[in-house]
């Protein structure tokens, strides 16, 4: 889990930086993006563990014991120290839970200003 958890991180963080910096205002492309780059981006961060899932056990022991995998968001380097926690699963929901109080409050906030709220 915390692979999925960094690999979504990094875009998520590098949203939000942008969020702050156009003062909580953005476009459609950008809700539509973010979520994208997220889901890109813990896939990414998986793939030295598709092979195990594939049955590939021989390819997945190279690839787990290859320091160059830290390609994949430092996916060797996490195999190393990664402790089993709950955390994980708690901070992606968070993620995904900002993504939709901020799309929601673009909806609100395009609604008001365009005079179509009741």
């Amino acid at each position: 889990m915390n692979h999925i958890f960094l690999g979504s991180a990094v875009p998520f963080v590098i949203a939000m930086i942008v969020f702050l910096l156009r003062r909580g205002r953005t476009n459609v492309a950008y809700w539509v993006l973010t979520p994208l780059a997220m889901a890109i981006g813990a896939a990414w961060a998986c793939l030295p563990d598709v092979p195990r899932l594939l049955g590939m056990y021989d390819l997945y022991m190279r690839m787990a014991e290859d320091p160059h995998s830290d390609i994949f968001f430092w996916h060797y380097s996490i195999d190393r120290v990664e402790i089993d926690t709950p955390l994980y699963l708690v901070t992606v929901a968070g993620m995904a839970a900002c993504l939709l109080i901020g799309i929601w409050r673009e909806v609100r906030l395009r609604e008001t200003s365009s005079g179509t709220n009741p």
